[in-house]
């Protein structure tokens, strides 16, 4: 049987400036044997084939099945010596997206039915942004929600992206809380007054009028003085002054997405109930308030998680 041997190479004198690459491994005739089907015939390392004989001469049939064998074992070994340093590949000038492939272990097409492409997709499909269906979510409301959902949802969506929320029982619970608090966006601002409000100490309501000055608004209903002037420095606007810019779209869904995740209304987060293999619908009704309706809540978020 043919035997195979390469030595350890410095690939130098490159055409591209005399670079110097890293060495290549040392391949032995039974590492390319056994690890890369030469010896695929059956026979022992070393072995002759039928036809190969010293004294009948070569057999033309065997001397194409050595020459076929000898074209494989080169293939494999060059594929093998690129993923182990990368060295040959840069010497060819073969493309860096292919050095990469072959070094991770795949190839651009992959072998057989699996390959360094589907690997990489695999891993991009874990990490990316969940990709929401608005027409389905909408479709999971009653239809008295239909036309403020599909007009706020993709706002809702894309504040979540850009925030990193992608955990898709993180998004439903979101959304799920921003159509019992505002009607899907479709009440920005309170029906109440607001006086209900006036004095109270816990929404740092100190002065004549902030009952009703800062009423509910936006997609999650902000109250109290406490929140408009959090809020103000947190997006850098003043909400104090002019509290009704908490109900414009872009506000509101930062402050809706923002609060939830970080826990700035209670004190609760999004993380303490919801994601890392926890899903308590019921108890998350505490990042806003509470347990008020926290059923009812609940019950949408499922709704909408299972259109997501």
């Amino acid at each position: 049987m043919f035997q195979a041997t390469i030595t350890t190479m410095q690939i130098s004198n490159d055409p591209m400036g005399g670079q110097q690459f890293p060495a290549m491994p040392t391949l032995d005739s039974n590492v390319a044997q056994r690890c890369m089907g030469l010896n695929n015939t059956g026979f022992s390392p070393g072995a002759q084939l039928p036809g190969l004989g010293g004294t009948g001469g070569l057999d033309p049939r065997m001397m194409m099945m050595q020459q076929m064998q000898m074209m494989e074992v080169m293939l494999d070994m060059m594929a093998l010596m690129l993923g182990a340093g990368g060295g040959m590949g840069q010497a060819m000038g073969m493309p860096q997206s292919l050095q990469q492939a072959a070094s991770s272990g795949g190839g651009a097409a992959g072998s057989g039915a699996t390959g360094g492409a589907v690997g990489a997709n695999q891993t991009m499909a874990s990490n990316a942004p969940v990709t929401a269906n608005v027409e389905k979510l909408v479709q999971a409301l009653s239809s008295s929600y239909h036309k403020a959902a599909k007009e706020n949802f993709p706002i809702i969506l894309a504040e979540c992206q850009k925030q990193g929320v992608t955990d898709k029982a993180q998004i439903a619970y979101i959304l799920a809380t921003t159509v019992h608090e505002s009607g899907a966006g479709a009440h920005m601002e309170e029906f109440a007054s607001g006086s209900a409000y006036e004095g109270r100490k816990d929404l740092g309501n100190n002065q004549s009028g902030d009952g009703v000055r800062y009423k509910g608004r936006g997609y999650v209903q902000i109250t109290g003085r406490n929140n408009y002037t959090n809020w103000s420095k947190k997006l850098g606007i003043d909400l104090v002054g002019n509290p009704e810019l908490a109900e414009k779209p872009e506000n509101a869904a930062r402050i809706l997405v923002e609060g939830m995740k970080e826990g700035s209304f209670t004190g609760k987060k999004l993380g303490d109930y919801i994601g890392g293999g926890k899903q308590d619908f019921e108890g998350a009704r505490r990042i806003v308030n509470g347990t008020d309706k926290a059923s009812v809540f609940a019950d949408t978020a499922r709704k909408l998680m299972a259109a997501l």
